[in-house]
C-alpha cells in the first residue's frame, strides 16, 4: 500500500456545499425580504466564489471577505442592511446545514479501515465545527484542520506545513491530498510536494497537474494503489 494517510477536503468532496449554501442564502434572503429566486442564488454564489478566490490569492482578508460579499450582494439587490449582522446570520444558517454527498459516508468508513483520514478545509471555524459536530462522518476522521484556526489558507505552503507537523505520517510520499479545488487543494499539494487526487465533480476539461483524477469520492478506490 503506497499511502497511509489521506488529507480530505470537506466541501464538494465529502459535503454538499452547494446544497448547504442554497439553504443558508434562501433563509438569509427571506430574513431581509429579498426575492428567493434562482437568479439571486446565482448572484450570491458568484460573488462569494470570487471573494474566496481572492482570499486564496492573498488579495483579501477574512474580515474583508465577510463584509464585502454581503455589501456587494445587498447593493445589487437594492437592500440596505448591516453586513456584519447579515454575515453572522448567514454563517449560523450555514453551520446548521451539513449535508453529506451521496456515498461519501460509506467511502470514509471503508477508507478508514486502511488509511488515516484527516479533514483539510478553508472554511470558517463556526461553520465547519457546526456542520461537523454530531456528523456521522467524524467517527472515521482522526483530526480536522480549519484554515481560520491555523492562520493560513490552502493553497499556502504554511497551511500544509502546519498540517504535516500535526499528523502521524511524516513521509510525504505516503500522503495523498484529495479535493475538488484546483486552486486550493491541488495547487497546495503540488507546492508542498504531495501527491494529489482531483475530485472533478463538474467534469471540467482542463489540465489539473494532479496525480489522479476522479469524478466523485466513491471512485477513489479505483486509483488508490
Amino acid at each position: 500500500m503506497k499511502y497511509t494517510t489521506l488529507l480530505l477536503d470537506l466541501d464538494e468532496t465529502l459535503f454538499d456545499f452547494s446544497r448547504s449554501e442554497r439553504n443558508a442564502i434562501d433563509r438569509l434572503m427571506e430574513k431581509y425580504g429579498i426575492p428567493v429566486t434562482e437568479e439571486n442564488r446565482r448572484l450570491y454564489s458568484s460573488i462569494n466564489d470570487e471573494k474566496w478566490k481572492k482570499l486564496e490569492r492573498g488579495e483579501l482578508t477574512r474580515p474583508q471577505l465577510f463584509r464585502e460579499r454581503f455589501a456587494d450582494f445587498f447593493e445589487k439587490t437594492g437592500v440596505t442592511a448591516d453586513t456584519v449582522e447579515a454575515n453572522l446570520s448567514y454563517m449560523r444558517f450555514l453551520s446548521q446545514a451539513g449535508f453529506i454527498l451521496d456515498g461519501a459516508l460509506e467511502a470514509c468508513e471503508k477508507l478508514s479501515e486502511n488509511y488515516m483520514l484527516y479533514l483539510v478545509t478553508n472554511g470558517t471555524k463556526i461553520v465547519q465545527n457546526g456542520r461537523l459536530n454530531g456528523s456521522p462522518i467524524m467517527k472515521y476522521i482522526k483530526d480536522v484542520f480549519i484554515s481560520e484556526e491555523i492562520g493560513f489558507n490552502k493553497p499556502q505552503k504554511e497551511y500544509f506545513d502546519y498540517v504535516l507537523e500535526h499528523i502521524e505520517e511524516k513521509d510525504k510520499s505516503k500522503i495523498l491530498v484529495v479535493g475538488d479545488s484546483l486552486s486550493s487543494d491541488i495547487a497546495g499539494a503540488i507546492s508542498s510536494g504531495l501527491d494529489s487526487c482531483w475530485v472533478n465533480r463538474k467534469n471540467q476539461n482542463t489540465e489539473s497537474g494532479a496525480t489522479y483524477t476522479i469524478s466523485c469520492i466513491t471512485e477513489i478506490f479505483e486509483v488508490l494503489p
